[in-house]
């Protein structure tokens, strides 16, 4: 059955959206819920250091609801973060209406794909954290994303990119069971629980892409069922050695290559954690 949602897809005559794509809880408890889980330690002292060190402007791309985004703002540095989402980029603008004028001045927000845009001018630094280029699903696209950005970035400018070395256990053709990332959270404004869980989970090996269903449910405090909502996420698995083909083609060289946010050297199974400039 095709659907007629833009964005959507049915399973079982549930109409399954793409990840982040709507409104809806996913995007509403999305700072909660990776609260929960953790973020990537250092990360965004990292940024920071870089964002002062290059001095501004930065292009964050998958800036998401600005976790990292907001932070660098508060330093005093211009900062433009793009998403495809728009409901992410709701729920950022009104954390960005909240803070001091002279911070949220300093932010803008441009609904656009990674993979093709033009915004008319260039940037010092351009980040793209957590892992927020593995949503691009193929080679292709991949070099299309890079030489987009390439045209936005100064001839001593940096690009920095954060994805994960795919460990190989868990990149196993098939089904794998995603329990354990079950979590309950409270919905921010609510205060409800929310139910999250992973209840299909799919590797493509040949395509290296992870495919997921996610499912949450919102839960009254008697416990009734408020709301069942169903996201689909797809993401692309890359290999070190691609990511370096994938450099060179489009016109950068590798300046550093870490695998966490300490600058310790590569390692399997951890961060891929990129700083690359024009070749």
């Amino acid at each position: 059955m095709n659907s007629e949602i833009p964005g959507c897809n049915y399973r079982r005559g549930v109409a399954m959206k793409s990840f982040y794509m709507e409104k809806g809880l996913n995007a509403e408890t999305y700072d909660v819920y990776h609260e929960s889980m953790g973020p990537l330690e250092g990360d965004i002292e990292f940024y920071k250091s870089w964002a002062r060190r290059m001095k501004g402007p930065v292009l964050e791309i998958g800036c998401g609801t600005g976790r990292i985004l907001l932070e660098i703002a508060k330093t005093g540095i211009e900062i433009v973060g793009l998403d495809l989402s728009k409901a992410m980029l709701r729920i950022l603008d009104s954390k960005r209406l909240s803070l001091p004028v002279e911070i949220r001045n300093l932010v803008s927000l441009v609904n656009a794909d990674m993979t093709e845009f033009n915004l008319r001018r260039e940037f010092p630094l351009i980040i793209i954290p957590f892992r927020a280029w593995q949503v691009i699903l193929t080679p292709e696209n991949q070099r299309r994303s890079l030489l987009a950005i390439r045209q936005h970035l100064t001839d001593e400018g940096r690009l920095i990119i954060d994805i994960f070395d795919p460990r190989l256990d868990f990149c196993l053709p098939g089904k794998r069971d995603m329990s354990s990332l079950d979590r309950k959270i409270k919905h921010p404004k609510s205060g409800n629980d929310i139910l999250t869980r992973i209840p299909e989970h799919f590797n493509d090996t040949l395509n290296q892409v992870i495919n997921e269903k996610w499912e949450f449910t919102e839960l009254d405090a008697k416990g009734n069922v408020l709301r069942v909502e169903e996201e689909d996420l797809k993401i692309r698995w890359t290999y070190r050695w691609e990511m370096r083909h994938l450099f060179e083609l489009t016109g950068f060289k590798v300046e550093n290559e870490y695998s966490d946010f300490k600058g310790s050297p590569p390692d399997y199974g951890k961060e891929q954690l990129w700083v690359v400039r024009k070749s």
